[in-house]
């Protein structure tokens, strides 16, 4: 038993000895990494900018409607039937060209006879006439055969100017719309036909301003049409402004002309309209990568010499508005700072950097 015992005391110390030995070591270890000195501080990589002096102006966008110059829905004046269809949907017209015809028979046919009722007068009053001269007429003759003779021609006219209506020609150059029509339908008067879209050098654009943008903009100044394709916006002047303004909305609507408009611009298309109003605001421009949005504010961030190093300084920012690529600042950023633009999102107050070509 009293060796049992022993040996269990035996066995005990030996593990707290190994136990103490390895805490030791351990200890060691510590000691000699607290010695270490701190392993050298890594540099961010970032790309910068240097901010510059560009006065902003104020902006609203609101959308716009594409017009053609000219622009008509065809219409039938006359009941008939349809005779002849000369065009496609989508066809290019020159003003003249016809278009659609409708059925004239009988219109020409009573034309005929009209005709030769006119001749008849004719006759009746050169008869008259003579008679009259050589004083076997009488004035009541004369003036009947004159009167008949004006019925006749205003008949004649009438029948010409009802087939006439029965032939409908382009009134402009313009396209043609889509239609469904085919020889041999009859339309009712006043039947919608097609639209014809005016074809020209230039498209009109409607848009209605804010009430507050309405009263510094007028007739000549300029305007941006924002089309996603284009890499820049097109610049377009404003060249008509209503009368008065909507009761309900208290906005005023205005058009502008775009001269050599894009193929991809159709009338009917809704395009957004950038209109600056206003006097110029100094303020510095930056690259709208380098602006960062938190719950505390706008900011950004510059890059500071400090101890002949460069570290990130982070700074509020009051933003007057942005085109996309660039920001325009009011307060917090001054003309020549270093801001700092791509690997903003990387940094962090008094992160050391590693700047990339300043453009």
């Amino acid at each position: 038993m009293k060796r049992l015992i022993a040996g269990s005391v035996f066995v005990l110390l030996l593990v707290v000895g190994a136990l103490g030995a390895v805490g030791y070591a351990k200890y060691r270890q510590i000691q000699a990494a607290g010695a270490m000195p701190p392993p050298p501080e890594m540099p961010v990589a970032v790309a910068t900018m240097t901010a510059t002096d560009l006065p902003y102006r104020r902006n609203s966008v609101v959308i716009g409607t594409v017009l053609a110059p000219q622009s008509v829905m065809l219409r039938n004046e006359l009941t008939g039937v349809l005779t002849e269809v000369a065009v496609k949907p989508g066809d290019s017209v020159h003003r003249g060209d016809v278009l659609f015809k409708f059925d004239t028979d009988l219109e020409s046919a009573d034309l005929k006879s009209a005709v030769a009722t006119r001749q008849l007068a004719e006759d009746a009053l050169a008869r008259n006439q003579r008679l009259k001269q050589s004083g076997a007429g009488s004035e009541q003759l004369l003036e009947e055969a004159t009167a008949n003779l004006a019925r006749s021609v205003a008949e004649n006219e009438r029948l010409e100017a009802l087939i006439k209506k029965k032939t409908l020609t382009a009134p402009f150059d313009a396209r043609v719309g889509l239609f469904d029509l085919h020889p041999g339908q009859y339309l009712a008067a006043g039947s919608e036909i097609t639209e014809l879209s005016g074809v020209a050098d230039y498209l009109n654009i409607d848009f209605a301003m804010p009430q507050s943008v309405a009263a510094t903009v007028g007739v000549g100044d300029a305007i941006e049409l924002l089309l996603p394709p284009a890499p820049q916006p097109l610049q377009s002047n404003i060249v008509a402004v209503d009368a008065s303004a909507n009761l309900q909305s208290r906005s005023l609507m205005a058009r502008a002309r775009l001269d050599n408009p894009p193929t991809t611009l159709h009338p009917g298309d809704s395009v957004k309209v950038r209109i600056p109003y206003g006097p110029n605001v100094p303020a510095v421009t930056v690259a709208s990568t380098a602006v960062r949005r938190g719950p505390t504010g706008t900011s950004v961030f510059v890059a500071v010499e400090t101890n002949g190093q460069l570290r990130a300084e982070s700074r509020s920012a009051v933003v007057l508005g942005s085109d996309g690529s660039r920001t325009w600042i009011a307060e917090g950023i001054a003309a020549g700072d270093t801001v700092i633009t791509d690997g903003s999102f990387k940094v962090s107050e008094g992160r050391l950097l590693a700047p990339g070509d300043t453009p």
